[in-house]
C-alpha cells in the first residue's frame, strides 16, 4: 500500500495470499480483528479469539500471522486502506476551493473570507463525518495507543500519520505560508482532538464551539496579513 504520491510506503507484514479463496479468508481475519479492537481493545487480539469472530479455523490465523505483532500491524494497514478516502476528498475539495478563486479575489478581503469560509465548512464536515464513524475512531485510538508499546506499529502508525500531514503541508505549501509544517500539525491535532471531544460527549456535532474552534483555526493558520504572497503565489501559478 503506497500512500502520499509514493512517499510513504505501508507494507503488509504477515504471509502474502495467493488464491482468491486464501485472500478472502486473510482479508476475514482482518477484519475480525478491527471488530474485536472495537469490543474488547487490543487487549482482546489473540489468534483463538481472532479466528472465532472470522469463523475460521485456528491454524488459519496462525498461518497468516505467525506473530500477533504481525496481525495487529497488517489490521492496521488494512484499516487505513479502507479509510483514505475520506482524507483524500477534503484534500481534493480544499485545493479545488484556492484553484477557484483568481488572483484578484484572494488578494481582496472578499476572496479570503470566502476561502476560509469554504475551508471552514469542508474542516468541519470532515469531523462530523468522521465522528459519525465510532467505530472507526475507537479502532484509529486503540491502534495509536498501542502504537506507543509496539515498535512495529509505532512505525506504521507514524508512517500514516505523516501521510496525512504531508497532504495538508502540500495545500499550505500552494499558499505559501511561511511555516507549512507547523500549520499542517495545528490543523492536523485540532481535528484529531475535536474528533475525540464529539466521541466522548464533551462537544456536541452540532455545537457553535465546534464550528467556533474551527474557523478561529483556519484564520490562524491563514491570517489575512498573507494577502499579498497569496497573491503572488496564484499569479505565478496562472501566468
Amino acid at each position: 500500500m503506497t500512500l502520499d504520491n509514493g512517499k510513504s510506503e505501508l507494507v503488509y507484514q504477515g504471509r502474502r495470499a495467493q488464491r482468491a479463496d486464501s485472500r478472502q479468508r486473510r482479508k476475514a481475519i482482518l477484519e475480525a480483528t478491527l471488530r474485536l479492537i472495537v469490543k474488547e481493545g487490543i487487549r482482546g487480539i489473540r489468534h483463538r479469539a481472532v479466528a472465532k469472530e472470522a469463523a475460521v479455523p485456528l491454524a488459519a490465523t496462525t498461518y497468516y500471522f505467525k506473530q500477533l505483532d504481525d496481525l495487529i500491524s497488517d489490521a492496521f494497514t488494512y484499516f487505513v486502506e479502507q479509510n483514505i478516502d475520506q482524507t483524500l476528498t477534503l484534500q481534493e475539495e480544499s485545493f479545488s476551493a484556492v484553484r477557484q478563486l483568481t488572483p484578484e479575489q484572494m488578494h481582496s478581503s472578499t476572496g479570503r473570507r470566502q476561502l476560509i469560509q469554504q475551508l471552514t465548512r469542508f474542516v468541519l464536515n470532515h469531523i462530523r463525518s468522521q465522528a459519525g464513524s465510532r467505530d472507526n475512531r475507537i479502532i484509529e485510538l486503540a491502534f495509536r495507543n498501542e502504537a506507543l508499546r509496539n515498535p512495529q506499529l509505532t512505525r506504521a502508525v507514524r508512517m500514516a500519520n505523516q501521510s496525512t500531514e504531508n497532504l495538508i503541508v502540500e495545500f499550505f505549501e500552494l499558499l505559501q505560508l511561511s511555516d507549512p509544517l507547523a500549520a499542517a500539525q495545528v490543523v492536523h491535532g485540532t481535528i484529531l482532538n475535536l474528533e475525540f471531544q464529539i466521541l466522548s460527549g464533551a462537544i456536541s456535532v452540532d455545537s457553535p464551539l465546534l464550528e467556533r474552534t474551527v474557523t478561529l483555526m483556519i484564520k490562524g493558520v491563514i491570517p489575512t496579513s498573507n494577502a499579498a504572497t497569496l497573491h503572488n503565489s496564484l499569479h505565478t501559478q496562472t501566468a
